[in-house]
């Protein structure tokens, strides 16, 4: 019998800024804090998903590039919610790296033997 909670799962490591609510003597303030996520696999929807954004039309492709980026952030191994604002708050360099490293990091794993 084949034991699917067995299986081995496999997590992406992205370090990162996030952006919290801080509050001192009762006054709320932003602070960033550094945080290590660990990226789970995507779903098929989820990927069909990211995959359409990805390719979608031209003069929606920013927003696409950070609603892809923040579905891939916010399935991660703790739960944590990575706010919207973090997400805006990269550039579009960041946003590209990270939607690049991710689908190597999918072809990788997709591509191991184990």
């Amino acid at each position: 019998m084949f034991d699917l909670t067995s299986v081995n799962r496999r997590y992406w490591e992205i370090k990162l800024k996030i952006v919290t609510d801080l509050i001192v003597d009762g006054v709320v303030t932003k602070a960033e804090k550094e945080t290590v996520l660990e990226i789970e696999p995507p779903t098929k929807k989820m990927l069909n998903k990211i995959v359409k954004l990805r390719s979608g039309k031209e003069e929606d492709t920013m927003d696409d590039l950070y609603e892809a980026v923040s579905m891939i952030l916010n399935k991660n191994k703790t739960g944590k919610k990575v706010s919207d604002e973090t997400i805006e708050k990269f550039n579009y360099d960041e946003i590209n790296g990270i939607i690049t490293k991710y689908f190597e990091w999918l072809g990788e794993t997709q591509n191991s033997p184990n």
